[in-house]
């Protein structure tokens, strides 16, 4: 059963950090649009649209690369927070080839697990697990995990 927030719009922020490099930051933005509920499980409760900042160490120094995403969303939100999970596609401007980490194809797929807990009606700070890769796309399809804080308003 979803709550009000979770019938409505979300906006999110995230700050992502690479879990084999320390060296690896993430800032995205996105924006949730709720899904009409038809009471089936295992139906997406929203679809997230957003778009990434990446500083990621390459084999040519630390560069930029920025991301478009959209993903499938699964959030229940409860008194005390919320639990998510998502899946998607990433669309990369360029390549990640370093020594943690080998994203050969600039079309990755995002999965992510997390939770967090309700600051004020409107508002939750959260913390998830992703994984990108490309699926074998391409090789090597080494991927890359990485440890999210996400902040979310429901309007």
């Amino acid at each position: 059963l979803r709550t009000s927030a979770a019938a409505d719009p979300q906006w999110i922020a995230v700050f992502g950090r690479g879990t084999e490099s320390d060296e690896t930051d993430i800032i995205r933005l996105g924006y949730r649009h709720p899904l009409k509920e038809n009471g089936a499980w295992w139906k997406p409760s929203h679809v997230q649209f957003g778009a990434g900042s990446w500083h990621v160490p390459d084999v040519r120094g630390t560069t930029r690369r920025l991301d478009l995403n959209v993903s499938a969303i699964w959030r229940g939100d409860k008194s005390w927070g919320y639990w998510e999970a998502g899946f998607g596609g990433y669309l990369l401007s360029k390549t990640i080839n370093n020594d943690e980490n080998r994203l050969p194809s600039a079309f990755e797929f995002g999965s992510h697990i997390g939770a967090g807990l309700r600051l004020a009606k409107n508002h939750t700070l959260g913390v998830a697990i992703q994984h990108l890769s490309n699926a074998g796309i391409k090789q090597p399809n080494g991927g890359i995990d990485l440890v999210l804080l996400q902040y979310t308003l429901a309007r």
